[in-house]
């Protein structure tokens, strides 16, 4: 009896220390997740950084070319402008002419 009973004491001793042993790598595996969330919360926010970088780079350069075009535009248009009042003055001149000439016959 007494023999039994130190094998169970045994025993018993056994799965308290194998409890504290699973305890212990529970606590290494929580350590490791949060180390493993860490580095990935890290990397994701890197990541987000560089790319936001890199829209806001092409959004510039967009910006600029679309800038140049349209000062380009702005300014073809200024000519254009420009041309054609010189074309309506001379047919303004033209017209006032024949009207004149139809008004008061010389």
């Amino acid at each position: 009896m007494d023999k039994r009973d130190a094998e169970i004491k045994e025993k018993l001793g056994s799965v308290k220390d194998t409890s504290a042993e699973v305890k212990q790598l529970e606590e290494q595996a929580k350590a490791i997740m949060k180390a493993a969330r860490a580095e990935i919360s890290a990397a994701l926010n890197k990541m987000v950084k560089e790319t936001t970088l890199e829209v806001e780079e092409k959004l510039a350069e967009g910006r600029k070319k679309v800038e140049a075009e349209l000062a380009e535009a702005l300014a073809s248009l200024e000519s254009q402008k420009e041309k054609t009042i010189v074309a309506l003055d001379s047919q303004i001149a033209a017209l006032s002419d024949d009207i004149v000439k139809k008004v008061l016959p010389i």
